[in-house]
């Protein structure tokens, strides 16, 4: 476990880091998944993604990359 205040940090935002990966492919991939790649006609919900240019937010498409950042 940290021992002092910079490894504390570095603790807390490694899992916020994973926290919010986990929460994001989840809530595409799992919760999200078939009605995306119903809605888009792909195989795949990574394809689905690809085919839209990347997930809704904000009231316009944003690239996968930026939502993560941004959640």
């Amino acid at each position: 476990m940290p021992r002092n205040q910079f490894q504390r940090m570095v603790f807390a935002f490694i899992t916020v880091v994973i926290t919010v990966h986990a929460y994001v492919f989840y809530s595409i991939y799992v919760v999200n998944g078939d009605s995306l790649r119903q809605a888009v006609g792909t195989t795949s919900v990574l394809a689905a993604v690809r085919t839209i240019g990347g997930i809704y937010m904000f009231g316009r498409v944003m690239p996968v990359w930026s939502v993560v950042l941004v959640e």
